[in-house]
């Protein structure tokens, strides 16, 4: 997974719009879905469904992982290994890497995109979480050290000088705030571990749960403690009396001395009451999608940022306190408290298979990979995963599963090479480690790992075809993509490998309907394609609302709640009604489009993206080419209420002056269909360019001719359409926007066509048809002689489905309709309203060979009809 590109804008506009086109006028929508139950097509793979867990915002630490301590070990500060800190032009501090191979230039030494971003360096970070509190006269000072080590994997410690109070309430508390809070409940057990070595530390010590506003929840007092310079593991159990979700971890030293605090863990009950274990409602959402498999623990999280940082699964086998943990790819430490262990025992408390994502040598920097002639190492520690997982025993790794309380070996199948590495020579490296790995564990299916969309065809022409198992293709695609590529997979090269498409989502806004109807579709597909496609998994899978690192995700969550996206609903739906083989299915729609719809029909702004820009004699005319508005921006009265920017009117002029904010957007009140807009547009001052919106529908559905894109490098129309339509071409023109020139900027729309110029040269040109606004799919479970046919149905009012089942004796006169549905294609679930998008099972009567059912606008339905 890498990060998406920057472009992918929101804008803030006012009212609400419909997303999608109406039908002709007068004519509700209709379809015929004619299901030929003697036609079997191609198996459904039954491995189809899985899940793909990475630790990205905080998915594993302060998410899945139960611990409640942020920063436990106090090593977050911890430089990774094979880098090192340089300053940046403006003071700050990034990192870069140590070194790269021989022949690499020094000029290549910083981490190119999409590192930029992800290299910056937080000093402060060290002792996140952490604070010190002192009150009724104590006194009390803490300070890194590297002093003293608990083990040879803390390189850290918290070093306290603590002076007595002069109030019998008086203490020194050291603070955690755990991961934006602690969610504390009120008749519940938390189990303290942590550790001390007291110096010359004399007093008392007592750990309390706290609430924001300091009473104290639970309290355990561990008396009075005695000088020593030896390391002390100290535990008790709290049992809360209130709750509150954002509580607060203290441990309470009243004395005087010196001391050392290292590795405070705090765990709540947890999955299956699996020491070291699991967040309960996460860890349950998971089951719930009974997935065939489970990936981990990446994605970029695999790849390191230098060699030495790569994830090492060899440090996860270990009581957790000698766990060094990393630095990842998405700029906070791991404790890697869910090590490779815990992964495994997941995988098999759920009856999933595992799947393990093993470094291959290439690092996220293209320059920087391990050469080939030294990549055996990189190997055996792939070979040794997986004798730790299945090894008897006797032997080296799966003695040391042994000894972690698991002799039974754990349900490891695949193992994918590395993740999105885009130089050809990947090819060679996953053909070294799928050799050597079919060599002692032919059962294992070795993965091949593709970019972030698409085949990277010179890595699978290194390896050779015959020398592939399974091909991992990710597929992160724009809101309606799908609509415009049902046949994307039927079309696909039938080769001897298969795919697994590892990280798929359709992306609009934070994940809403909109692009779970589209996840519907496309899973329509992959079970259609069942003989090439094996294996998909959404992702990402989680992320912890205060820290998002992505975009679009499947369950969200905080300290003590959790919510699933309508995308989740979907595939669960699709799991339960997964059929074992496809059935000829022919689908007819009615009405069809009509060729004279204005499909760029919206409203008109202007803006701007991070600059300060002018715009004057704005003129629009009609697809006659008459004039119908000439604005000289006397005032403002035909334009919306501005949501974001500074505006104001001078001379004629529109102004726009804030530099900071983007998008920035100024709407006409009235609808532009067709026709012809020019306008003049000046460039004060900023980073980029000017803007002019069209098409815009809704608050994340619009059109823009971006001149000055990317930082102020070249012109073109971005934007996402209404869900209804489906656009081609585009183009850019290269070159910067000049400050303090005017430039004569214009749109001209035609019915399905958009084109953008500047100073008379075209920029880009879109053509636009209506995208298909009902799909359908249907298959049959042999145990129980059940057809299952599942429809998605886009449009704004019901559509009356007519059933059509040829190839059949006899159909039960009653089914079932599971429908999952939103009132508008912008809803979605949240923390605070986890339930308005949830799957309804209703009776469906009179169900024969030939029948009509009514499915709702805007819903993913599934039917189930028992059919010999």
């Amino acid at each position: 997974m890498q990060p998406p590109p920057r472009r992918a804008v929101l804008a803030i506009l006012l009212g609400s719009f419909a997303a999608i086109s109406q039908p002709v006028a007068g004519q509700a929508p209709s379809a015929s879905i004619h299901v030929d139950v003697a036609q079997a097509q191609q198996p459904v793979s039954p491995t189809l469904y899985g899940i793909f867990m990475e630790e990205i915002s905080h998915a594993f630490d302060g998410g899945i992982y139960a611990e409640l301590i942020q920063n436990r070990s106090f090593e977050e500060g911890v430089l990774p290994p094979g880098m090192q800190l340089v300053k940046k032009d403006d003071g700050g501090l990034k990192m870069e890497l140590e070194r790269l191979p021989a022949g690499v230039p020094k000029d290549k030494w910083p981490i190119p995109w999409p590192w930029f971003n992800n290299c910056a360096w937080q000093p402060e970070r060290a002792l996140l979480g952490w604070t010190l509190d002192k009150r009724g006269g104590a006194s009390g000072a803490m300070q890194l050290t590297e002093a003293n080590p608990m083990n040879a994997a803390s390189s850290r410690s918290l070093a306290m000088k603590v002076g007595a109070p002069s109030e019998s309430n008086g203490r020194c508390a050291l603070i955690n705030s755990g991961y934006w809070g602690i969610a504390v409940r009120a008749d519940t057990r938390y189990n303290l571990k942590w550790y001390l070595r007291p110096g010359t530390f004399q007093g008392t010590v007592s750990a309390t749960l706290e609430s924001k506003d300091g009473k104290v929840l639970g309290q355990h007092d561990f008396g009075k403690l005695s000088p020593g310079n030896t390391w002390q593991c100290l535990t008790a159990k709290l049992v809360a009396t209130a709750s509150d979700p954002e509580a607060r971890f203290v441990l309470s030293f009243c004395g005087t001395g010196e001391l050392q605090v290292d590795w405070v863990s705090l765990f709540p009950p947890t999955y299956k009451n699996r020491p070291n274990g699991l967040r309960v409602d996460l860890a349950k959402h998971l089951e719930a999608l009974k997935p065939s498999f489970i990936r981990y623990p990446g994605g970029c999280y695999v790849e390191g940022l230098s060699w030495e940082s790569a994830p090492d699964w060899r440090k996860m086998v270990c009581p957790p306190e000698q766990r060094p943990g990393q630095w990842g790819y998405w700029q906070y430490r791991s404790t890697d408290g869910f090590g490779y262990h815990e992964f495994l025992q997941f995988c098999e408390d759920i009856g999933s298979d595992a799947m393990y994502v093993a470094f291959c040598g290439m690092t996220v920097h293209p320059d920087n990979s391990v050469p080939l002639d030294q990549l055996d190492p990189v190997i055996q520690q792939a070979l040794d995963s997986i004798e730790y997982a299945l090894g008897p025993v006797n032997s080296k790794w799966g003695a040391v599963r042994a000894k972690m309380g698991h002799p039974k070996p754990f349900p490891l199948k695949y193992i994918e090479i590395g993740n999105e590495h885009p130089p050809a020579s990947y090819g060679e490296y996953y053909k070294k480690f799928r050799a050597a790995i079919k060599a002692k564990y032919p059962q294992i299916t070795v993965i091949m790992s593709m970019f972030w969309s698409g085949l990277n065809t010179p890595a699978i022409a290194a390896a050779g075809d015959e020398a592939i198992d399974v091909v991992d293709e990710h597929a992160y695609r724009p809101s309606g993509w799908i609509r415009n590529n049902f046949d994307y997979f039927d079309k696909y090269p039938r080769k001897p490998w298969k795919i697994y498409v590892g990280e798929y989502a359709h992306h609009h806004g934070g994940g809403d309907w909109s692009a779970a109807m589209d996840d519907s579709v496309y899973l329509m597909m992959l079970e259609r394609n069942g003989d090439l496609v094996k294996m998909a998994s959404y992702a990402p899978l989680f992320v912890n609302v205060h820290n998002s690192c992505w975009g679009v995700n499947l369950i969200e969550f905080d300290s003590s709640r959790s919510f699933v996206h309508s995308s989740y609903q979907v595939q669960k739906a699709f799991v339960e009604n997964r059929p074992d083989v496809n059935l000829a299915t022919a689908v007819e729609v009615t009405p069809k489009p009509d060729p004279a719809q204005p499909l760029f029909e919206g409203k008109f702004g202007l803006g701007s993206w991070n600059t300060a820009n002018e715009f004057k004699e704005l003129r629009i005319y009609d697809a006659h080419n008459q004039l119908v508005l000439s604005e000289d921006f006397a005032n403002l009265e035909r334009w919306d209420t501005p949501g974001t920017g500074q505006w104001k009117t001078e001379n004629g002029v529109l102004k726009q002056t804030d530099t900071t904010l983007g998008p920035i957007s100024l709407f006409l009140k009235e609808k532009l269909k067709s026709g012809r807009v020019t306008v003049k547009a000046r460039r004060v001052g900023g980073s980029e360019g000017f803007l002019m919106f069209f098409h815009a529908v809704g608050p994340e559905r619009y059109m823009f001719c971006n001149y000055g894109a990317a930082q102020n490098h070249f012109s073109a129309i971005q934007g996402t359409p209404s869900n209804s339509i489906a656009t081609k071409g585009g183009g850019d023109l290269q070159g910067p926007i000049d400050n303090e020139r005017w430039y004569d900027i214009s749109l001209v729309l035609t019915n399905n066509s958009a084109e953008a110029l500047l100073d008379g040269k075209r920029v880009s040109k879109l053509e636009a048809d209506v995208m298909p606004a009902f799909f359908a799919s249907s298959g049959y479970q042999k145990k129980d002689h059940t057809v299952v046919v599942k429809a998605t149905n886009y449009n704004a009012t019901p559509l009356v489905a007519s059933i059509q089942l040829a190839g059949v004796t006899s159909v039960a006169a009653k089914g079932q309709h599971i429908v999952i549905r939103a009132a508008k294609p912008e809803i979605e679930n949240s923390l605070d309203a986890p339930n308005r998008i949830v799957p309804q099972v209703l009776p469906l009567a009179n169900c024969s060979k030939s029948f009509q059912v009514t499915l709702p606008p805007y819903s993913v339905n599934v039917l189930r009809l028992q059919a010999q």
